[in-house]
């Protein structure tokens, strides 16, 4: 459940309400004896590790006659099995737009507690030299340490001040974490010169809300007076999020608060509203020098390209676009930075053969266009980013841009991604709905998800030698649509890449073929053949007929889940196996058979035995990408299903 609403920041319209409890008052480096002594977290006796609080404040203040928003936050984590967490890392990000303008972490300091044989415990501080940045994009980095000396039953603490210029960015708020924790707070100090509205999401009551002014005024220009509204955010005893698998971002649904910058009112008269339409955030996209203006900017050079490269006249648009499109992804490489606005000029993308992927897909519009298709920008969220709030229409919602190309069959595309068919989209942008950005200036939200299913078909034939009792296996393996895509960008059509993966699941491999890996609209197939001794138990020989090919585990593991199971895309997978048995053996056990087929899923395994041959057929494929919560359960059983009789072993034993 969510909680929106826009909150005011305007002299006289302050609301007070107190829930519960009271504030929690912890200062850096005062760790209790009680919290060096516990061993479990009563509410959650299983887990790793428990946030014993977590705080955060953001507060304005001026900075040549502006404000920059500081952010505080201290944290505080008990450290049950230092083997089985991963916050023994920490990561802050922070943003740069390139233009001068950066985000900035200061006074990182960090201890881990420790408790020896005589219950006295040590302090080991993070050493700033170990502090270091990475680069996740064109415009984002990581600020990163990793805690020092963590043992088992350590107490790890840290505290940091984060600044921003950029008063959209007012930090949001995480209460839920991957482990239980005890104790969240945030606060907020509000100015009556920006208003923001508040997403609580999963959050229907606060433990504690608090909203009051503070007794400090404060000025602007010469007579201008002004106080702070301050508003505390407490909820406490928050489970762990768990069970992430199938799922599109934490963000969407872990319990967290999110601000968005709506309104403006200037200290000396007027205001400015922020939050727009999609219709006037369409119009702003068309006019922006990284997005529209860079697609007008790119005729000319993409013009030469096709005068160059293509003989236009001959071909139907369909397969131009095809061809332009495949032209783009051989000779055009994607750096990895993800982004809905261009970072060099057309001129400078031509010359460097390299971009992020507005550099990439809106340079593919003009080309297209030039060539006389119709191609059109749609900016979307993609999948790590989190989904499009479509209620509150946010130019920093959006973080990437594709193509939809209008041929006889329309279709989407991005030229990001060389491995995949021109006319299939990654992964990544498969979230939901884009916005298609037009020039008749009337948007629309256009469907992001695949409707034909990907397919992974398997043919294994073993025969078992009496005398050696040796099996030799000849797998043969088919890949379609994206489960192609898959296995050529994970394997690079290297063998000993090939053979790395499939050793875990088949054992030694002796020689392996692939076929059509450059070409990309056919199946991708991959030829195995081993040998390798059974396992053997009392004069009994055990083969598993797919091997450890199907699922194996069902990474569904909560009871309940309260949002979807996202497979990403359909997919269908199919086995058959074929095994001879010798002469002088017997079959000692034919393995249960099982169906079934609804609006959810279908699945069948059969086994059949005539003369000596051994006929194993199977097939599980998912009718859907993605199932609501309502479904879990019953999807949930599925997945079980599919573990269970897909694994299931054949026993041979001498006659």
């Amino acid at each position: 459940m969510s909680i929106l609403k826009r909150i005011p920041f305007i002299m006289g319209t302050l609301v007070i309400s107190i829930i519960q409890a009271q504030k929690k008052e912890i200062k850096f480096g005062e760790v209790s004896r009680e919290e060096m002594k516990m061993t479990t977290y009563y509410k959650d006796t299983l887990a790793d590790a428990v946030v014993l609080f977590d705080k955060g404040a953001s507060s304005f203040y001026d900075v040549d006659k502006d404000y920059n928003i500081k952010f505080l936050r201290h944290k505080r984590i008990k450290v049950f099995d230092k083997t089985a967490t991963k916050h023994l890392e920490v990561a802050i990000p922070y943003f740069v737009d390139g233009y001068g303008k950066t985000e900035l972490i200061r006074s990182i300091r960090a201890i881990t507690y420790t408790l020896d044989n005589n219950n006295q415990y040590s302090e080991t501080k993070l050493d700033p030299d170990h502090i270091y940045d990475e680069q996740i994009n064109d415009r984002w980095y990581l600020k990163k340490f990793i805690f020092p000396n963590v043992q088992d039953g350590s107490v790890l603490e840290y505290e940091y001040e984060f600044e921003t210029p950029f008063h959209y960015n007012l930090p949001d708020w995480n209460f839920q974490d991957k482990i239980p924790t005890i104790y969240s707070e945030y606060s907020v100090r509000m100015i009556p010169f920006y208003e923001y509205v508040m997403r609580a999401q999963g959050i229907i009551k606060f433990d504690y809300q608090n909203s009051k002014v503070s007794n400090f005024e404060r000025s602007f220009g010469n007579n201008g007076r002004y106080k702070d509204y301050i508003h505390t955010y407490i909820l406490k005893d928050i489970p762990a999020f768990k069970d992430e698998s199938y799922i599109t971002s934490v963000n969407d649904y872990i319990i967290k608060m999110d601000f968005q910058l709506s309104k403006i009112h200037y200290p000396y008269g007027g205001s400015q509203e922020i939050i727009s339409t999609w219709p006037n955030l369409n119009k702003e996209l068309l006019h922006h020098d990284h997005f529209g203006k860079y697609i007008k900017k790119s005729k000319r050079y993409a013009k030469e390209l096709l005068e160059e490269n293509f003989n236009i006249t001959p071909l139907n648009k369909q397969d131009l676009a095809e061809q332009i499109i495949t032209y783009i992804k051989s000779n055009y490489a994607w750096n990895g930075h993800n982004s809905k606005y261009t970072s060099q000029s057309a001129k400078d993308f031509i010359e460097t053969r390299e971009g992020n992927s507005a550099d990439i897909n809106l340079f593919l519009i003009a080309m297209l266009n030039q060539a006389g298709i119709k191609a059109e920008p749609i900016v979307l969220s993609t999948r790590s980013h989190g989904k499009i709030p479509i209620s509150y229409p946010f130019d920093n919602s959006s973080n990437y841009v594709i193509v939809l190309a209008h041929t006889d069959y329309p279709f989407l595309t991005d030229a990001t991604e060389p491995l995949l068919p021109y006319n299939l989209i990654p992964f990544k942008s498969m979230n939901e709905k884009g916005l298609l950005v037009n020039q008749d200036k009337t948007p629309s939200w256009i469907d992001l998800s695949n409707k034909v299913s990907s397919l992974e078909k398997k043919f294994i034939m073993l025969n078992l030698d009496p005398e050696t009792l040796n099996v030799d296996a000849k797998i043969n393996i088919q890949y379609t649509i994206y489960k192609s895509y898959i296995y050529r960008k994970k394997f690079k059509d290297d063998n000993t890449k090939i053979k790395e993966y499939y050793s875990d699941f088949i054992g030694e491999i002796q020689d392996v073929k692939t076929y059509n890996y450059e070409q990309i609209k056919n199946p991708y197939a991959v030829n195995l053949i081993s040998q390798y001794s059974p396992e053997i138990l009392e004069n009994k020989i055990i083969l598993k007929p797919f091997f450890k090919l199907p699922l194996s585990k069902n990474y569904l593991t909560q009871q309940d889940r309260n949002y979807p199971v996202d497979f990403e895309y359909l997919s269908n997978s199919q086995y058959e196996c074929l095994l001879t048995i010798p002469e002088n053996y017997s079959l000692n056990y034919l393995p249960e058979s099982y169906h079934a087929n609804d609006d959810l899923v279908d699945i069948h395994i059969n086994f059949s035995l005539k003369d000596n041959l051994l006929k194993i057929t199977g097939n599980y494929s998912f009718k859907k990408s993605i199932y609501v919560p309502s479904e879990y359960t019953r999807i949930k059983t599925y997945l079980d299903k599919i573990v269970k009789y897909f694994n299931q072993p054949v026993l041979l034993e001498k006659q």
